[in-house]
């Protein structure tokens, strides 16, 4: 039987990532794994300029501030869906980059993201969030459908 003990979600505050928070949120609870949320942000030495083609459909998270907000927020509705063992994680960086750094830190074995970005044309030619981590990370990837969010 698969089993996970901890679990890797990342927001950008979005309503799609937030339904992505509530799927991993549910499986941690299902599975009593450990549930990390994660929220990059670009920091002071970051220029805009620098963020990586693939983020294109990513909201750009400016401050190490708003990224705590972003998790807080996350964290509460993660506790709604009964997660209790919750990791809040802020990271300078490309979200991409900085999931699958997490990842390989937490020593996760599942990591959830939402799939806003795989379908659309500008998805497909510069690439997205989504698919970055799903070619390049070292565990289970779970794309969550976010479109009615």
């Amino acid at each position: 039987m698969v089993s996970y003990s901890r679990v890797i979600v990342g927001t950008d505050g979005s309503e799609s990532s937030l339904k992505a928070v509530r799927t991993a949120a549910s499986l941690a609870q299902a599975y009593g794994a450990e549930l990390g949320i994660v929220c990059a942000f670009f920091g002071d030495s970051e220029p805009l300029t620098a963020k990586a083609h693939a983020e294109i459909h990513a909201l750009p998270v400016f401050s190490e501030d708003r990224a705590n907000e972003i998790v807080d927020e996350a964290q509460a509705l993660a506790r709604e869906e009964g997660a209790n063992n919750i990791t809040p994680i802020t990271k300078s960086g490309s979200a991409a980059a900085v999931l699958l750094q997490v990842v390989d830190e937490f020593e996760a074995d599942l990591l959830v993201v939402g799939n806003r970005g795989l379908d659309s044309l500008m998805g497909r030619l510069l690439g997205n969030i989504p698919g970055e981590v799903s070619r390049k990370a070292s565990v289970d990837v779970m794309l969550v459908n976010t479109a009615e969010a």
